[in-house]
């Protein structure tokens, strides 16, 4: 027997058709199909997106996570890629992203791509619409597996939404380079909403040298100054290691540099600055106003690195030395230290008026597998190496700043610690001629115009604002910046917790701090 439905009427086999086409053809205009044109070229170190559209480029940014590509018409820079947000979520996990097959639309259009081994600095030019939040970043990826850990990552911001701006990412330190031809690209923002945009005009590759055509250099105005009215704004911060923070890289990058544009200080010292952070440091957070110095503790780990307004001081000198009995041997320590501990310094003259200071960063032992008596002797050795170095800067102000794992009081609340005894000078070292030295320096939070109410001393986040009436230790800060009283007075002492949505830039709180030049 025949089934019914091969009995149905012809003239609703036809309607059916034509509806369908009619749907279709509905569909088709609501889509911006890119029309073919394989007679455009394509040129492999400069990818114009306009005629690249022409040639299905569209079909290359596939996997896009919270986000749509689609081409849009720009008045100056006509057809461009536009890539959207779409569905995001509260949460930092819904990151818009997309990757570029640069290799396989190469290969579509008949030219070679370009090898980042040769020129490994890709420009894009671009334009942010409706974002409130302008951080973007590009990962180069092995073509074999876009989700290997074999990827290299950088950031740039696009200044501003109201014209077209080269973003410039340096992607040549990577060894295997070459390997890379996918790019994933992402908004990082803070808080990414549905319907922001970024439009993507040209993707070039440079050499270094090429590359400096097209980087834009944000600088930070200049107070005019004169002795009579000089200050320093110095922060010390412990922007705390990857191995204990979660959260993003870029999103802490950007709470940091958030805070920089604001605060500008003059002088940063930072500590736990692994290979990671620095990158982002130089790459991202500092703008052209600066330049840094400091070397890792051992190869490939930790620095207490400084960054110093160039535009403001000459550099005089730098260098880090190594706390141990051989402060000139890379890599030593203490016997039984926990980890190899270091501090750096700059000596620095103001361009205007010719002043003259040494800011020293470190970053002491901690415990470890030492009982407490054992790990603050510890400190003291290292505080020890401090004080003797120091003794070539005498006649200059001096700074030392940095984390001091070490309470400033013992657990009686009263008896302070060898480690600070040694800074402020009531407890002495002797040098290798047998002679006692010591500094003279003075704690700026207990002596700024301006400070922290005793609620708020503490410098790790965890211990912070613990309002108990008896004394509770946790509540003292770890993180000091000294100063020289015969040079300068103390104007302000402040601390602060960089966070947003829950998502913290460290365990510590950043301690930022003004000082007036004596005259």
């Amino acid at each position: 027997m025949r089934s019914k439905r091969a009995y149905i009427p012809a003239v609703f086999v036809l309607a059916a058709i034509v509806l369908a086409s009619f749907c279709m053809l509905v569909a088709g205009c609501g889509r911006s199909e890119d029309p073919y044109d394989p007679s455009v070229e394509i040129s492999p170190e400069a990818v114009d997106f306009g005629d690249a559209l022409s040639r299905k480029v569209r079909s290359y940014f596939t996997d896009a996570a919270f986000c749509t590509v689609e081409s849009a018409n720009d008045p100056d820079e006509g057809r461009v890629i536009r890539i959207k947000s779409k569905n995001v979520k509260k949460d930092y996990t819904s990151v818009p992203e997309v990757f570029f097959n640069y290799k396989e639309f190469c290969k579509s259009v008949g030219v070679e791509p370009v090898h980042l081994n040769e020129k490994p600095f890709v420009v894009m030019k671009v334009k942010a619409q409706n974002a409130h939040d302008r951080l973007f970043s590009i990962f180069a990826h092995s073509a074999a597996d876009i989700l290997s850990l074999h990827s290299l990552e950088c950031a740039a911001v696009i200044p501003d939404e109201s014209q077209w701006h080269y973003i410039v990412f340096d992607l040549s330190e990577e060894t295997h380079n070459d390997l890379f031809t996918v790019f994933r690209l992402r908004f990082e923002q803070l808080a990414v909403k549905s319907g922001e945009s970024v439009l993507i005009s040209e993707m070039r590759f440079c050499t270094g040298e090429d590359a400096k055509a097209y980087k834009e250099n944000p600088v930070y105005a200049i107070d005019e100054r004169t002795a009579d009215n000089y200050t320093l704004r110095l922060l010390s911060y412990n922007i705390q290691t990857e191995a204990g923070n979660s959260a993003p890289f870029p999103v802490r990058a950007a709470m940091l540099k958030n805070f920089i544009d604001e605060k500008m200080p003059d002088v940063a010292g930072f500590q736990e600055a692994t290979p990671t952070w620095r990158k982002w440091l130089d790459e991202y957070v500092f703008n052209d106003s600066y330049a840094s110095v400091g070397k890792e503790r051992t190869t490939n780990s930790e620095a207490n690195t400084l960054y110093y307004r160039k535009d403001k001081f000459d550099l005089i000198d730098s260098g880090t030395f190594w706390l141990s009995p051989t402060p000139e041997v890379e890599g030593s320590g203490f016997e039984g230290y926990s980890y190899v501990r270091i501090c750096t310094w700059v000596h620095l003259k103001d361009t205007v008026i010719g002043t003259e200071f040494v800011f020293m960063n470190t970053h002491l032992d901690i415990n470890g597998e030492k009982t407490k008596a054992e790990g603050n002797q510890m400190r003291a050795d290292q505080i020890g190496v401090i004080v003797r170095f120091a003794q070539r800067f005498k006649g200059l102000p001096l700074f030392v700043s940095g984390d001091f794992n070490t309470l400033r009081t013992k657990s009686d609340g009263e008896s302070v610690h060898d480690a600070i005894r040694l800074v402020e000078g009531t407890l002495s070292v002797k040098d290798a001629d047998g002679n006692d030295c010591s500094l003279k320096l003075s704690d700026t939070r207990l002596n700024a115009l301006e400070t922290v109410d005793s609620s708020h001393t503490a410098t790790m986040t965890k211990y912070y604002d613990k309002n108990n009436k008896n004394y509770e230790p946790t509540r003292e800060p770890i993180d000091y910046v000294f100063y020289d009283a015969n040079f300068f007075e103390p104007l302000s002492y402040s601390t602060y917790i960089l966070a947003d949505n829950g998502l913290e830039v460290s365990d510590h709180l950043a301690v930022l701090t003004t000082f007036r030049l004596i005259p």
